[in-house]
């Protein structure tokens, strides 16, 4: 049994008049989990203790704890026989609990800690339950984001479950509200995110393809001595063959292939692992069909700043690695620009986030649900994409309006919704929880961007306080560098009714003179 720290909680303790913690199952970055006993219904519960570390201010150890709850609430959605249940959310003593189901089972990465790689047809078991939990997860746009082997919990009669689902999130760190971060293990983070992009279904499947490979051959695809060397090696490299996996080696390649869109789908992944778990051996899917001609360009980068929420991982919690700090060491050996903490991916001022259903906001959506391109876009500009389209008036969850230029595709990311052109120009409005004056929040999070080195090539235009718009906004304008190309954006925050909004309107500089009327214009339509 693991004695308390400060700060942490002491067996015997009830939280919200019911829940008496009984032992200390684990400890990690992302707090502390308990065996608990639930006395109104006289059943044993996991307790998980997220705790908010000291020296945070008022505002940041706010935003963990409303961030925490949000993401356990819609975990709390999630029923499946292959995902731990949450049967409940506390705010007590200004700290989020979250009471799970109490799974008696080891993690995978303690299975083969003891035991060593497993067999082809076991590892596919276990492969089969998750696949299903993430396409129940899937389904109804919730991403997992942090698969690895300290995730997935085994039972003793061979139940595979997901743990931390959505929720994993380092204590304390403060982001790009999800334009600019990544959370993740850095040897089981798909190519994708590991190059600043959001975190779409197929991210999730990539994931889970290095852990069974790892299951398999005790240890990960990109085996390397240091994160940077980890991460070069995910965004450039193909994993070696596995030379233990046997039949399940065309699922490893299928799940491992670093084009998202190549990649295979769950469906697929599941009919071919049930096979193997049977003893046959798998079908080949069909090759996959060719992305389309035009896909969305890749997002750019910043956001608005925002606090990770505190997150767990399994029995041992095991530490989530923040990829913000080693983004910026990583584009110099890599030569790759990956944006920088939190969860998800680049976007320009605004946010970024998961293709399928994540996280956002000037933030990176942690994910939206269109598709990743096969290949990265030779320079945004062309000809014809100097003058911004004519506007049309479009909404957003929560009812907000604003008007975006015609023909743009609209995708939701997590906290974020996109409309983006086929050159590099893009809307983005992110609704992730921020709080105070608007100037200071931008003044915040243009510290931590160059703190971090986050934006290559930042530097600020102009903060100025917008008027006559009904409500108190300020707008930070800059530029950076995005892949060689000199970008430009405006970024609008505001708070209404309680609501936290970033509007973010961002182009490639050699196109900003032109359209600056109607980048304002954009702006100016946005209708909380």
């Amino acid at each position: 049994m693991t004695s308390a720290q400060p700060g942490e909680a002491e067996a015997g303790r009830r939280i919200a008049g019911r829940y008496r913690l009984v032992e200390m199952l684990g400890r990690g970055g992302m707090g502390t989990v308990w065996r608990a006993r639930d006395e109104m219904l006289d059943r044993e519960v996991a307790v998980k203790e997220v705790l908010v570390q000291a020296g945070l201010s008022e505002e940041e150890r706010r935003g963990v704890r409303e961030r925490t709850l949000r993401e356990a609430r819609a975990a709390a959605r999630l029923s499946h026989p292959g995902i731990v249940t949450v049967h409940d959310v506390v705010d007590e003593d200004g700290r989020p609990w979250i009471v799970m189901e109490l799974v008696r089972a080891r993690s995978l990465a303690e299975i083969l800690a003891a035991e060593g790689p497993l067999p082809p047809e076991r590892v596919a078991g276990i492969g089969r339950q998750l696949v299903a939990a993430l396409r129940a997860a899937h389904a109804v746009g919730i991403l997992h984001r942090d698969i690895k082997p300290a995730n997935v919990l085994v039972t003793d009669e061979g139940r595979a479950v997901l743990t931390d689902f959505g929720i994993a999130r380092v204590e304390g760190d403060t982001a790009l509200t999800r334009t600019g971060s990544l959370v993740g293990s850095p040897a089981y983070m798909p190519p994708e995110r590991a190059r600043g992009e959001p975190a779409i279904p197929a991210s999730d499947l990539w994931s889970l393809g290095a852990t069974l490979y790892a299951a398999c051959e005790g240890r990960p695809p990109h085996d390397r001595p240091d994160v940077m060397a980890v991460l070069a090696a995910v965004m450039n490299e193909d994993p070696p063959p596995p030379r233990r996996a046997g039949p399940l080696t065309p699922v490893l390649s299928g799940l491992l292939v670093r084009d998202p869109v190549r990649r295979l789908t769950a469906a697929q992944a599941e009919e071919m692992l049930a096979r193997v778990e049977s003893g046959a051996r798998p079908v080949p899917p069909p090759p996959p069909q060719a992305p389309p001609a035009t896909v969305p360009a890749p997002q750019p980068f910043p956001q608005t700043v925002q606090t990770v929420p505190a997150g767990g991982s399994s029995t041992n919690l095991g530490m989530l690695i923040l990829v913000g700090v080693l983004t910026t060491l990583v584009t110099v050996l890599a030569g790759i620009l990956i944006v920088q903490m939190n969860s998800g991916g680049g976007q320009g001022g605004g946010a970024v986030r998961q293709q399928s259903g994540q996280v956002s906001g000037p933030e990176q959506p942690q994910p939206p649900a269109t598709g990743v391109p096969a290949e990265r876009p030779s320079p945004f500009p062309t000809p014809t994409a100097s003058l911004l389209p004519e506007l049309q008036p479009v909404s957003g969850p929560g009812g907000y309006r604003i008007s975006v230029p015609a023909g743009w595709v609209r995708s939701e990311e997590g906290n974020s919704v996109f409309w983006r052109s086929s050159w590099g120009a893009y809307v983005q409005v992110d609704r992730t929880e921020w709080s105070g004056d608007p100037a200071d929040h931008w003044e915040r999070w243009e510290r931590a961007v160059i703190r971090g080195n986050i934006l290559p090539g930042y530097r600020r235009v102009d903060l100025r306080r917008p008027t006559g718009l009904g409500y108190d906004a300020a707008d930070l304008e800059f530029t950076w560098t995005r892949d060689g190309i000199p970008m430009r954006g405006i970024d609008r925050g505001t708070i209404v009714n309680g609501q936290p909004y970033a509007v973010f309107v961002a182009i490639p500089q050699q196109h900003w003179e032109v359209n600056r009327e109607r980048v304002n214009n954009i702006l100016d339509t946005f209708r909380p």
